[in-house]
């Protein structure tokens, strides 16, 4: 068991093929960690300041930007990977594909270890947001 701990809500959900209201579980999270607060996390316990990590973590997305700009998978290790990606109705013959009715997206595939990690999360009830 790997410690994490997740809180489910239960929350009202219209269920269109059923045409009726019902109840579905929701996660509610601790709220989102920002930018800054990665950048602080991360210089805990080193010598590094937070200045030199912020720099050093921008140079890193910055990158990681570009190369999806430039069509790349880009392979972020633990975390996991994005992809370039795009979505389209369904044709029957490679001629009902139309370009403009194309979107392009971005996907991302989590690492082994962070699926593992949600998958094996303890479940408890919470009441509220």
């Amino acid at each position: 068991m790997n410690g994490m701990k997740l809180k489910v809500a239960r929350a009202m959900k219209y269920n269109i093929n059923r045409g009726r209201r019902g109840w579905v579980p929701r996660v509610v999270t601790n709220g989102r960690a920002g930018y800054e607060e990665i950048v602080e996390k991360a210089c805990h316990n080193t010598t590094m300041n937070k200045a030199e990590a912020k720099l050093a973590l921008d140079l890193c997305m910055e990158t990681v930007a570009g190369l999806l700009r430039e069509g790349f998978i880009v392979d972020l290790g633990p975390v996991g990977r994005l992809y370039p990606s795009c979505s389209g109705r369904w044709a029957e013959e490679p001629e009902g594909l139309i370009l403009e009715e194309v979107r392009p997206s971005l996907y991302f595939h989590p690492s082994a270890a962070l699926t593992e990690a949600v998958r094996e999360a303890r479940l408890e009830w919470t009441e509220g947001e």
